[in-house]
């Protein structure tokens, strides 16, 4: 079934993750997305591997679903062609270093006067005004300047850890597509739309909101805490037999029954450890012994017993999410044919809806696959689109056809 972004088009310039992952996101609640592609784009170009039917899996991850047209935005007539190509769309989402728009002729201000109920979605670095404006940046930038690195990691290793996935690339997409959405609502009232501006160090800030107002209250610098929470203990990973298990939900009316469960008395009647503080400020001889207690037991065994009374999971690798029953259950991975005649498993959208359901339906396009179509859609003729080929203004992939 449609997603609830049936009837909304947006005309896409992102590139790398930041970007892509937040059209992808508004792709997946049913927007038609035009993706703009460099000429002459091809699999190589698009991103790293590994590849999978001569596909990107990266660029695939984040472009399913988007409709394809390479075009040379260099070319004279690449502003035109743009220009018509915004009157027919709800919003434009790009994620360049701020200002390339505005040199290529295709900024907010310009492009606002063709179209005033354009939403346009920025996505940058470092944000559209300030000091740092003009600074280029990647995850790992902003998850070093946006403080997450410095509480990422094991408190006993002198290294801060990068987050293992692109945090900083993935929350700007999220916080963009919430822009967007929020935009859209607006426009219904005004008519009109906006210039819509994320930063990716602003996100990565608001994501941290817990240690922002412990340190602006309390001057406390929350320093690596590794596998544990750093106000309630246990509240963490713990050792099994085969494995780990993480587990929540041990309170003080509760602890003396947690320690017999896990056949540790001894822990229960240790004045070091009767209340959370204590048990927090005593953490290092308290992980030894709770730690050689658990790892007497398989992860199943310790879900089984301790399941009813606390909150307790695996500590799953990749390979076990991806066959999870739960996970499955939700339909959270699907299976996307490629254009190269395979098929790749990816994540599907985390949203459920009851009646408009959306979803992640079909994998990323072959480069240039819709020029046509998207061209036709905005009113050119037929000699006009093929004039433009013909002058290597924008391009089609070979063996598809007109």
């Amino acid at each position: 079934m449609p997603g609830p972004l049936q009837g909304i088009r947006i005309l896409d310039f992102t590139w790398a993750i930041a970007g892509p992952y937040g059209s992808m996101i508004l792709t997946d609640l049913g927007a038609e997305i035009w993706k703009i592609e460099t000429i002459f784009q091809n699999e190589q170009r698009r991103g790293a591997g590994p590849y999978v039917h001569d596909v990107s899996t990266y660029f695939f991850s984040v472009n399913r679903g988007k409709k394809s047209l390479m075009i040379d935005l260099k070319a004279p007539e690449a502003k035109e062609i743009i220009h018509r190509l915004v009157s027919e769309v709800d919003v434009l989402t790009e994620n360049f270093s701020p200002g390339t728009m505005d040199r290529l002729g295709f900024g907010y201000e310009e492009l606002s006067k063709i179209n005033e109920q354009l939403v346009y979605a920025s996505t940058s670095g470092f944000g559209h005004t300030g000091p740092y404006r003009d600074r280029g940046a990647v995850d790992i930038i902003v998850q070093g300047m946006g403080g997450v690195m410095s509480t990422t990691g094991h408190e006993s290793d002198p290294l801060p850890s990068r987050v293992g996935y692109s945090i900083g690339d993935m929350a700007a997409g999220i916080y963009t597509s919430i822009g967007v959405l929020s935009a859209l609502v607006e426009r219904q009232a005004s008519g009109k739309g906006q210039h819509v501006d994320v930063a990716m160090l602003d996100t990565q800030v608001a994501l941290i909101e817990n240690l922002v107002i412990r340190h602006l209250g309390t001057g406390e610098i929350q320093p690596r805490v590794g596998l544990r929470s750093p106000n309630y203990t246990p509240h963490q990973a713990l050792p099994a037999s085969d494995g780990w298990i993480v587990l929540a939900g041990v309170k003080d009316d509760n602890w003396q029954l947690f320690c017999g469960m896990i056949g540790a008395d001894e822990l229960a009647i240790d004045g070091r450890f009767l209340t959370n503080h204590l048990r927090t400020i005593n953490y290092d001889e308290l992980e030894p012994m709770m730690f050689a207690a658990t790892r007497k037991k398989t992860k199943a065994q310790w879900i089984e017993e301790l399941g009813d009374t606390f909150v307790v999971g695996p500590l799953n690798n990749i390979a076990e999410v991806a066959n999870d029953p739960q996970v499955n259950h939700r339909n959270m991975i699907v299976e996307l044919p490629t254009w190269t005649g395979g098929s790749l498993k990816v994540s599907n959208t985390p949203v459920k809806h009851s009646r408009t359901l959306g979803g992640a339906i079909n994998g990323a396009s072959k480069p240039g696959e819709h020029t046509n179509e998207i061209l036709e859609t905005a009113g050119f003729s037929r000699e006009e689109i093929n004039s433009l080929i013909d002058s290597g203004v924008v391009a089609i992939s070979p063996n598809i056809d007109d």
